[in-house]
């Protein structure tokens, strides 16, 4: 596919990413997420729902589907999934038009959307702890540092060559759980500022740290040319 169609798949996808709530281009984007052609593809989805972005923001963020939003806003999945098509089928005639797509393509793109919509409405994404603004992850390339006693230079050296974080950190005499507890009580430091600033309750605290503890086995596991942590 041409370069440019790919770059207009990729914007059409961004109109069809607020299935994903806090995981998608809304949570991504947040109010600014827009679709194709600039117009905000959210906000359409939005629309037909008579909610407003960040209404429907919360709802997909506390583990709703779409379909299960559009019936409790007295709404129907039907006219729903038409209404995503009719949105994102707008965005694809006006790149056809600009020249940005041929027609095939925006066929090709109709078609895969058509096939997927049934999953995309009735997709729901794992309820999110609603932070309050300001709260941000913690980077952990210095809890990283620190513990393996090596500059961020050093670090990104390593990584670049094809090491993983595990492998770093044996080649500098420690250990792989030693760095995933390193990692842990960096992010929960940070995190216990944020209940006692009231950003976050404990339960949430608790929530986040228990993910990222399931994830930091392969995040340490993984390697990846040119990456940091």
């Amino acid at each position: 596919m041409h370069a440019r169609s790919k770059k207009m798949l990729a914007a059409a996808g961004a109109t069809l990413a607020v299935a994903a709530g806090a995981g998608g281009a809304l949570a991504a984007g947040g109010k600014h997420a827009r679709g194709p052609a600039g117009r905000p593809g959210p906000a359409a989805i939005a629309s037909y729902l008579g909610l407003t972005p960040a209404q429907l923001r919360q709802q997909l963020a506390a583990g709703k589907t779409l379909a299960q939003i559009a019936l409790a806003q007295g709404k129907t999945v039907a006219g729903l999934e038409q209404a995503i098509y009719a949105d994102l089928q707008a965005h694809l005639d006006r790149a056809v038009d600009n020249g940005r797509l041929t027609k095939a393509q925006e066929q090709t793109l109709l078609t895969r959307l058509k096939s997927r919509l049934d999953d995309l409405v009735n997709h729901a994404f794992p309820k999110t702890p609603q932070a309050r603004p300001g709260l941000r992850g913690p980077r952990l390339g210095a809890a990283v540092t620190a513990y393996l006693n090596i500059t961020p230079a050093q670090l990104r050296t390593e990584l670049r060559a094809g090491k993983s974080l595990a492998q770093i950190a044996v080649a500098h005499g420690k250990t792989a759980a030693g760095l995933k507890a390193a990692i842990l009580a960096k992010v929960k430091a940070r995190l216990d500022q944020a209940v006692s600033s009231k950003r976050l309750t404990a339960a949430q605290e608790q929530m986040v740290l228990d993910r990222l503890s399931a994830h930091l086995d392969q995040l340490l596991d993984r390697a990846r040319a040119g990456a940091t942590p």
